[in-house]
């Protein structure tokens, strides 16, 4: 805040309170303090009373020339009517939504941003304040300090009834109308209240009503319906009747002149020079002690509670009287009580001693490392339990085994960090920071657990049931163990657990966040409730707890708190707003809604809430959503969200703190080429080009389909030319007349083997016409043959060799079926048949580049000239070869090439060259 300086308080109609300062007024929201000052906009800084307006206004009242409200954050203020003369409205009232600041004999009303003086008339007596009031049948209020008497006139200035003010109107008054019927006068001794519909007239003493003599600045004000009065002393509220109901005194430390209840009935007190104190409903029915103290341990002995607080002592708690009475006084660590019931022995543990108390006796056992025998020990101890017959206490470094009669100890047993220890089952069980340990045999041991490796630093354990101990660590929880299984106490993950206390079905911790209440159910434990800062614990960082049939102690670090186990959680959250909502940073109101879309956009909200919730983290929790691009709600510890490149559409943005939510609407308008119509005839256009798109690759399909019908139907009919070709009549004839022609000269075994050489062809060309493609090896068995049947028939004319590369693997290389043959078949019948002497055919297999076949076939025949006068059976054969040949390119599977040339080898005067290039895709 500006400063510490506080005259007083009070609470908008959003929720907000206000404090007003002598160096400016202050928003508080629970978090932030937004302060407003002469740079704001304010006449000046010092401003020392308001009032709040349903409206959502708070007029600021000072010393001024100008005066006006805040609304909105936005300091507002107007001049006086009469050239820039100070108003001094020290006895200001308000009704309704308006305000009149009023002095002696003068009040002004805001007409037209100009305040007014409200013209009052005058009376013969000089020593009569003269006050306009607002009521139908009132008009004035007269008040004659001289004799302590109010008159009331109507609006014709006639005096309607009179009313002694005695005791009141002589001392320093403060008045004011607070409602259309009602006005009040208070004084230091007295208040009184008029009511103008009844002119009933009623005064009351605050010895009466509070018990107090005289009081320092009296103020009275109407907040929430109810009127409320307040002094240097205490604030309360007035019943039906006027007398003062519940108030509240104020501490005389805090020196507070001023209170203030809000509508969560938290209790605001202003000082002059400590600032503000604040405390919530919820803490005025907690008791508090040892205030900023360390509370160590809480300890339930023998039906008596014992509190060991930090350079104190322990005190003892009295039920009768509901307080601590100091037990054992020591300016040191006090480390807790403890009892042995077999000894009958109560042991308080101390840094410098330990005190023991039997049979109302107590005995001091020293520390002292330089000093043995009887009744001494060399350190002191944490904790103590009685085992085997012997005393046992630890601490940081280990263990002692102490003879109980003498205290001198009888063995030492080394164990870095230890912390508690624990008789349970007949085992005496050791917290440490590495988990748990035993004592047996008179040595330590690690005490392990069923497939769990437990290596927490564990700060007590406490007996559960008679199976069942708890386990509470430094930073990791709770856990419930029987020694061999182990397992986490649910929602206590993470925990600083300090302390426990187990009652029944019930674990109460001591944590780091407050303390947890966890009840049985079943075989399982479940949270039930926290108790934080906000339920009235004076710090989260809980030492230790206690629990009785009615209330909860808690011992922290700031002191003792006593609060009812079955107190009400009250929400401090009054609110939440949308403080800025913008779209390309134009503002979104409820009057301006829509936007046009822009690429790359940007939507900002900033939220805020009221919330006076203690929580000294400075954050709320809020959850937020924009429908409909996120259906889930959305964690922020932020206040402020941004979005871009939102889309063309309705939203609605949510924000919402715990049970309290707010919503905002906005549009953003199509372009028109985003607009719904637009879109449908696009979508139409685009479903009519898919429709005639998929129309146009259906008949393509369809031709494609039947085209490849056609040339497969075509090459059918070509391989049946190819075969007719080379089954054709002379062929046929003329190799059975050459075989006729050996069985004629009665080489029968010539003809024989022809005849089978004949036969087999014929099968090969049947059985390869029904194949594709066929591989080098049998393409070259079938040529073979063929020309071997040629040669027969032309009696030893016709010589031929087949020639095939070595690293072509005849096995592996495949050409088309029927695709030579028409060839040779024409270099035998057109070129070798018209020559007079001897012809030879030869047939190459050559490898090619980027694996190819190249198959050469050479006759030393007549030549193309003479081969193609009047040859019509070559024609054909070549036109059936053309055919092919397009037909297999065009099926994607093969690329060949065909070329034809005439060469003169150097045994040949002429001849035929036919060259094929074949490759397999």
């Amino acid at each position: 805040m500006p400063s510490n300086h506080v005259y007083t308080i009070l609470q908008d109609a959003n929720g907000y309170v206000w404090f007003l300062t002598d160096k400016g007024m202050v928003k508080y929201n629970g978090k932030t303090f937004n302060t407003f000052t002469t740079k704001q906009g304010l006449p000046n800084n010092d401003v020392w009373d308001a009032f709040t307006t349903p409206d959502g206004k708070i007029w600021y009242l000072s010393k001024s020339a100008r005066l006006g409200y805040i609304k909105k954050d936005s300091v507002l203020s107007f001049p006086n009517s009469n050239k820039n003369e100070i108003i001094n409205p020290i006895f200001s009232f308000q009704i309704g939504n308006d305000v009149y600041p009023s002095g002696p004999n003068e009040m002004f009303e805001l007409k037209d941003t100009v305040w007014d003086m409200i013209k009052i008339p005058k009376t013969a007596s000089r020593a009569q304040d003269f006050i306009k009031v607002f009521n139908s049948k009132v008009g004035y209020l007269g008040v004659v300090s001289e004799n302590d008497i109010l008159n009331l006139y109507d609006n014709e200035k006639n005096i309607i009834k009179q009313f002694s003010g005695a005791n009141i109107l002589r001392h320093r008054t403060i008045r004011g109308q607070i409602t259309d019927s009602l006005f009040f006068l208070a004084s230091d001794k007295m208040y009184a209240l008029l009511n103008f519909n009844t002119l009933e007239f009623k005064s009351f003493n605050f010895k009466d009503e509070v018990g107090i003599e005289a009081i320092k600045y009296p103020r009275v004000n109407l907040v929430e319906n109810k009127i409320q009065i307040s002094g240097d002393r205490f604030v309360g509220f007035l019943d039906d009747d006027f007398h003062i109901e519940k108030p509240f005194y104020f501490p005389e430390y805090l020196n507070a002149h001023f209170g203030f209840i809000d509508n969560q009935n938290t209790i605001w007190l202003a000082t002059f020079a400590k600032g503000v104190y604040k405390l919530p409903k919820v803490r005025q029915h907690i008791e508090y002690d040892f205030e900023d103290h360390k509370i160590q341990n809480i300890d339930f002995i023998d039906d008596q509670l014992f509190v060991s607080v930090y350079n104190k002592g322990v005190y003892k708690y009295n039920k009768k009287h509901k307080a601590f009475d100091p037990y054992i006084e020591s300016k040191e660590f006090v480390f807790g009580v403890s009892k042995v019931d077999s000894l009958e022995t109560i042991y308080f543990l101390k840094e410098s001693n330990l005190i023991t108390e039997h049979n109302g006796k107590q005995d001091v056992v020293i520390f002292d490392s330089n000093t043995a025998g009887p009744n001494h020990i060399d350190s002191f101890v944490k904790d103590i339990a009685f085992f085997n017959s012997h005393l046992y206490g630890i601490y940081p470094f280990g263990i002692y085994k102490i003879d109980h009669k003498t205290f001198n100890i009888e063995k030492g047993f080394e164990q870095k960090g230890c912390n508690d220890l624990l008789v349970f089952n007949s085992r005496l069980i050791i917290a440490n920071n590495n988990g748990l340990s035993e004592l047996k045999n008179d040595s330590i041991h690690k005490i392990t657990f069923k497939d769990v490796v437990f290596n927490k630093p564990v700060l007590s354990i406490a007996p559960l049931s008679k199976s069942e101990i708890l386990i509470n660590t430094d930073g990791y929880g709770s856990y419930i163990s029987d020694l061999n299984t182990i397992r986490s106490l649910e929602n206590s993950e993470f925990l600083i657990v300090q302390d426990a206390f187990i009652k029944g079905n019930a674990i109460w911790l001591a944590t780091n966040i407050g303390v947890l209440h966890f009840e049985k159910t079943k075989s399982s434990y479940k949270l039930i409730r926290s108790y934080t800062i906000n339920d009235g614990l004076p710090n989260n960082n809980v030492n230790t707890v206690f629990v009785n049939d009615d209330d909860l102690f808690v011992g922290t670090n700031s002191g003792l708190a006593i609060l009812p186990i079955n107190q009400t959680q009250e929400d401090l959250l009054i609110d939440i707003f949308i403080k800025k909502s913008n779209y390309n940073n134009q503002p979104i109101t409820e009057t301006h809604t829509h936007f046009n879309y822009t690429s790359n956009n940007s939507v900002n909200f900033e939220f805020s809430s009221i919330d006076f919730s203690k929580d000294k983290s400075g954050h709320a929790n809020y959850h937020y959503k924009l429908e409909p691009l996120q259906t889930e709600w959305i964690h922020t510890s932020t206040n402020s969200i941004n979005f871009s490149n939102l889309q063309p559409g309705n939203y609605t943005f949510h924000v919402k703190n715990k049970s309290i939510s707010k919503h905002i609407d906005f549009k953003i308008i199509a372009l028109w080429w985003q607009t719904f119509w637009f879109k449908l005839l696009a979508v139409l256009i685009g479903i009519v080009g898919v429709v005639l798109i998929s129309r146009y690759i259906f008949k393509k399909s369809e031709f494609k389909k039947n085209r490849k019908i056609f040339e497969d139907k075509r090459l059918i009919e070509l391989q049946l030319k190819a075969l007719r070709s080379q089954m054709n009549p002379h062929f046929v004839f003329n190799s059975l007349a050459a075989i006729q022609y050996y069985i004629n000269e009665n080489d029968f075994e010539a003809s024989e083997m022809y005849l089978v050489k004949f036969s087999k062809l014929i099968r090969q060309f049947f059985e390869l016409s029904k194949e594709n493609e066929i591989s080098l090896k049998a393409e070259v068995s079938l040529l073979q043959s063929y020309l071997e049947i040629e040669k027969l028939r032309f009696r030893e004319k016709l010589n031929f060799k087949i020639n095939v590369d070595d690293d072509l693997y005849s096995e592996n290389t495949k050409i088309p079926t029927m695709i030579l043959q028409p060839i040779i078949e024409n270099a035998i019948n057109h070129g070798i048949f018209n020559k007079e002497d001897n012809g030879e055919v030869l047939i190459n297999f050559k490898k090619g580049q980027n694996q190819t076949l190249i198959v050469e076939i050479i006759d030393d025949g007549v030549g193309f000239v003479n081969t193609n006068k009047g040859q019509s059976g070559k024609i054909r054969s070549s036109n059936v070869l053309k055919d092919r040949l397009h037909f297999l390119n065009n099926s994607k599977k093969w690329n060949i090439s065909y070329a034809e040339e005439e060469v003169y080898p150097e045994r040949f005067e002429k001849g035929n060259k036919s060259i094929f290039i074949i490759q397999k895709l």
